[in-house]
C-alpha cells in the first residue's frame, strides 16, 4: 500500500475564457524563430492561476527549500504552497519527510515557528495531541471515552506527501503522478556536478514577500539575458549577454530550463566588486570558476551557481499577481567557518538583492502593463531563446491536463 497523501485539488471545468487561452497557445510554440510570447491573460488571470495549480503545480514537483536549512535530526521548516501548509522535517532516522502541517483533530497548524527544530515530535497547543517527526500520533488527551487511542493511532496520523530530493534540493508532488525527476534533469546534473550542492552548508533562508508580479515572469526574468545590458547596465558587465551560452532543450531531459554565462574575469560575483567574495569552492576547474549557471528547475526553483556560492530563489505563488520569494545560499563549510564570514555573507546577500531590487522595479511594471487592454503579445529576441523553451514546457502540461480534463466530461456525460 502506498503510504504517501495523493491529494489532487479538484478538477475545474474548462470555462470559456481557459479555451478560449488553451486555443491561442499553439503561437507560442515552437523555435525562437517563430513563437510568439504567451498571452497577457496567462499572466493576469486569477481564473488561468487555478487552471495553472492543476496543471503545473499539482501534477510535478514543486519546490520546498534545501536540506542545508534541516541540517540535524529534528529539524524542521514550515511553509504553506498554494495554501497548504507542510512541514518539511529531518526524522529521527535522519530522512526528510514532507508532512501535513494541519491537526487531524480540529485543524489548527502545528510547529512553534516557521522554521527549528521539534526534538521529540509536535503538539498542537489547541488540544494538546501530539506526533512524532514521521507524522504518527503518539498522544491524544481526554479522548478514551469517544474513541480508543489504538485505534486512533492507526487513523490520525499527519498525512505524509511524496517528495524527492535532488542536489540537496527538495521538492514535492502532491498528485503522486509527476514522473522521476532527476532522470529529467540529467544535464544540468552534470553541468553542476562539481558544486557538490546536496552537501553544502546552507545560510537561514530569507523570505520576501508581497512581490506584485506573476510567478512566471519570475523565472522568465531570471533565465533571460536580453535584459541584462539594459537594465542592469554597469552592475553586470562582468558577465555580459555576448557571453551567454544556451542550452538545447531536450523533450526526454525536460525538468530544467538553463544558461551559461562566462565572466569577463575568473571568480566572478554578483555583487557591488564584481568578484567572487567567497574562496573558490575546492572542485571547480578554472572553466566553471569563470561562469555561472543560471537555472530554473520548473516550476518554481532558480539557483545561479558561481564560484563560491549558489544563490537560489523558491518561487511561492500567491495569486495571479503576487509571489514569495524565499532567497537561500550555499556555500562550502570551510567558508562558513571563516572569521569574515558574516560580513562575507552580508556582501553577497546584498548582492542578489542589488540587482533584485532592479529587477522588482522592472516586474512589477510589466505586470501592470500586462494588464492594459493593449497588452502586447510579442516575437521573441534571439537572447529569449529560454524564454521560449518555458513556454514550451508550459503548454505540454497546460494541453495534456485540458485533454484530461476534457476525457474525464465525456466519460462523465
Amino acid at each position: 500500500m502506498d503510504k504517501f497523501s495523493h491529494v489532487p485539488l479538484p478538477e475545474m471545468a474548462l470555462s470559456p475564457q481557459i479555451r478560449r487561452l488553451l486555443d491561442q497557445l499553439d503561437a507560442s510554440q515552437g523555435d525562437v524563430a517563430s513563437a510568439m510570447s504567451l498571452p497577457p491573460e496567462c499572466y493576469t488571470s486569477e481564473e488561468w492561476f487555478e487552471f495553472e495549480k492543476r496543471a503545473v503545480f499539482d501534477s510535478e514537483w514543486t519546490a520546498l527549500g534545501h536540506v542545508g536549512a534541516i541540517p540535524e535530526n529534528g529539524d524542521y521548516f514550515a511553509l504553506e504552497v498554494l495554501g497548504e501548509p507542510l512541514l518539511v522535517v529531518r526524522g529521527k532516522d535522519g530522512e526528510v519527510r514532507v508532512l501535513s502541517s494541519v491537526c487531524r483533530h480540529r485543524g489548527h497548524l502545528l510547529g512553534d515557528a516557521p522554521r527549528g527544530k521539534a526534538r521529540g515530535g509536535f503538539t498542537c497547543p489547541f488540544h494538546g495531541w501530539s506526533y512524532d517527526l514521521e507524522g504518527t500520533l503518539t498522544g491524544a488527551p481526554e479522548m478514551e471515552g469517544t474513541l480508543p487511542f489504538e485505534q486512533l493511532r492507526h487513523t490520525a496520523c499527519l498525512p505524509e506527501f511524496r517528495s524527492t530530493i535532488w542536489n540537496g534540493f527538495i521538492f514535492v508532488n502532491f498528485s503522486g503522478e509527476a514522473e522521476p525527476l532527476a532522470p529529467r534533469l540529467k544535464g544540468l546534473t552534470s553541468l553542476v556536478e562539481n558544486h557538490h550542492m546536496a552537501d553544502l552548508a546552507a545560510i537561514t533562508p530569507v523570505e520576501w514577500a508581497d512581490n506584485a508580479w506573476n510567478w512566471k515572469f519570475m523565472q522568465e526574468n531570471a533565465l533571460e539575458p536580453y535584459h541584462t545590458h539594459y537594465l542592469h547596465s554597469g552592475i553586470h558587465d562582468f558577465a555580459p549577454s555576448t557571453n551567454v551560452r544556451f542550452t538545447e532543450w531536450q523533450e526526454d531531459d525536460d525538468a530544467a530550463i538553463y544558461r551559461e554565462v562566462h565572466f569577463t574575469n575568473a571568480d566572478g560575483g554578483f555583487n557591488i566588486s564584481s568578484k567572487a567574495l567567497f574562496p573558490p569552492l575546492p572542485d571547480l576547474t578554472e572553466e566553471e570558476r569563470a561562469r555561472v549557471v543560471f537555472a530554473g528547475v520548473m516550476p518554481n526553483l532558480f539557483f545561479g551557481a558561481q564560484g563560491d556560492v549558489v544563490f537560489y530563489y523558491v518561487i511561492l505563488p500567491q495569486s495571479a499577481g503576487n509571489i514569495t520569494l524565499s532567497v537561500g545560499m550555499l556555500t562550502s563549510w570551510d567558508n562558513l567557518s571563516l572569521p569574515t564570514a558574516p560580513l562575507l555573507l552580508k556582501g553577497t546577500l546584498d548582492g542578489v538583492q542589488m540587482f533584485n531590487e532592479q529587477d522588482t522595479v522592472a516586474n512589477i511594471a510589466t505586470h501592470k502593463g500586462l494588464r492594459s487592454r493593449v497588452a502586447p503579445r510579442t516575437r521573441w529576441a534571439p537572447n529569449e531563446k529560454t524564454l521560449v523553451q518555458l513556454s514550451n514546457w508550459l503548454i505540454k502540461r497546460y494541453k495534456r491536463y485540458a485533454a484530461r480534463v476534457g476525457e474525464a466530461l465525456r466519460e462523465d456525460a
